[in-house]
């Protein structure tokens, strides 16, 4: 009776044995092949970004950038004639104080030049002596550069069943855009994205597939 028992208990295993074999055989198997990032178009912009026109005696300042970039803190005092001018400048720039002191000839205009990420921070306080109103014009000026990246890839389904692939592009390791795509079983599908980073760097792009599905 015990081998009995025993030949069920075997077959049963065998069984359940043989529908997960089955299970994990009816998977996609999607690979990402034919990677290719096209030339950059890099789009370099010098602007203003803040403009608090002319102040007299003491100011304060703070701008958040949207694009990483050099940004230049200036003041200008080409509008004076005679006078010369004298500027004390105390800011942050990613925690850390610098303090300095510009000093501006008649029709002379002078920056402080900072580097800021994306959503990086330049905050402080300025003081103007010089002249009948102790005044200077202030602005601050970003020269930034986006790029337009477009970049292509083919994703071939070689697994017996259709299904759903996660892709991440990745700039330098990171992700930066992810993204999911249906492939039948036995097919493949050509994808091409283009998207626009916040700098002109140069970057080591790679995509891969992350997780995989049953469609």
């Amino acid at each position: 009776m015990v081998w009995i028992v025993a030949a069920v208990v075997v077959v049963v295993l065998v069984a359940v044995g043989g529908v997960a074999a089955y299970y994990l055989l009816q998977q996609p198997n999607i690979q990402l092949t034919a990677f290719n990032v096209n030339q950059p178009v890099q789009s370099p912009v010098t602007q203003t970004v803040q403009d608090q026109g002319t102040v007299s005696g003491s100011r304060s300042f703070s701008y958040t950038s949207t694009l990483a970039g050099s940004y230049y803190l200036t003041f200008d005092n080409s509008f004076s004639t005679f006078s010369s001018k004298y500027v004390t400048v105390n800011y942050s720039v990613a925690g850390k104080q610098y303090s300095t002191a510009v000093s501006l000839n008649a029709g002379q205009t002078k920056d402080i030049t900072v580097a800021l990420i994306a959503g990086g921070q330049v905050t402080g306080t300025f003081s103007t002596t010089g002249g009948s109103g102790n005044d200077v014009n202030f602005y601050i000026v970003g020269n930034t550069c986006s790029e337009q990246v477009t970049f292509s890839f083919i994703l071939v389904n070689s697994g017996p069943v259709s299904g759903y692939a996660n892709v991440s592009f990745r700039s330098d390791g990171s992700s930066i855009w992810t993204n999911k795509y249906y492939v039948p079983a036995g097919q493949q599908s050509t994808v091409e994205v283009t998207r626009v980073l916040s700098d002109c760097g140069n970057h080591v792009f790679s995509a891969v597939v992350t997780s995989q599905q049953k469609g």
